[in-house]
């Protein structure tokens, strides 16, 4: 049996009103140097996140470049879509990368993580 976990991130929180989006960055972060596979769902205002175009005079190193290191080491990134379109935003909206998925997604995420961190 391997050591090596399968995490699983479920990401509620908009990324500038709560400091969720950094401890995600920093948790999947440390977790993918150490070689474990990252999963995340981003649910109700955690879609926000995972937005293309952020202005990055609020954050130099905000949200969307935190997502575009963990997508380069090879995170699975999926944004809800009923929370999507409950918000206006489109899938053209997302980073590369980040694709849109249903709650199926999530069980799957959940089904295959050893742990799963919800913030």
């Amino acid at each position: 049996m391997s050591s090596l976990a399968d995490l699983g991130f479920l990401v509620t929180r908009s990324p500038h009103t709560s400091p969720g989006a950094r401890s995600f960055y920093l948790l999947a972060r440390a977790a993918q140097e150490a070689g474990h596979t990252v999963r995340a769902f981003f649910y109700m205002d955690g879609v926000y996140q995972c937005l293309n175009g952020q202005d990055a005079s609020v954050d130099e190193e905000g949200p969307a470049r935190w997502l575009e290191e963990l997508l380069e080491n090879g995170a699975v990134m999926v944004a809800s879509n009923r929370c999507m379109r409950s918000r206006g935003l489109e899938p053209a909206a997302l980073l590369s990368g980040v694709r849109v998925g249903t709650m199926e997604d999530l069980a799957w995420l959940t089904a295959q993580a050893d742990r799963v961190v919800c913030l």
